[in-house]
């Protein structure tokens, strides 16, 4: 985009520019062209009743979660294909799954004990 001397000028390119180049962001997937949302009015897969409906927050949700982790193990393996073997990079897995487990278990433990020691009512040490 060429810029002028003329102030509106440049602003009347800048809107065509934008009018041209307008990103409309999916519900889904944000920065999705326009061009693709016809895909969004597509109604083969409708359904008429409500079954499962009680389950459609929880499958949302998995969903997303199960994206959001796809891409932060796709960023990690992007990082270190250079750097680390396919064989290292699963032993890095492991370990920090291993880790996470063992931090949990400690948390788990110290609520244990809270909720034993209130159930029988002896907070004393």
């Amino acid at each position: 985009m060429d810029t002028t001397d003329e102030p509106i000028e440049t602003i009347n390119q800048w809107q065509e520019w934008y009018q041209r180049h307008r990103v409309v962001a999916e519900v889904d997937q944000p920065l999705v062209t326009k061009d693709s949302r016809e895909s969004m009015h597509d109604t083969s897969k409708t359904t008429t009743t409500l079954e499962g409906s009680n389950n459609l927050l929880t499958d949302y949700c998995t969903a997303m979660s199960f994206q959001k982790a796809k891409e932060y193990f796709a960023d990690t393996i992007a990082e270190f294909a250079n750097e680390l073997s396919g064989k290292e990079l699963y032993k890095a897995f492991y370990a920090a799954a291993i880790d996470n487990m063992d931090c949990v278990e400690k948390e788990y433990n110290k609520a244990k004990q809270l909720v034993d020691m209130l159930r029988c009512n002896n907070v004393a040490p």
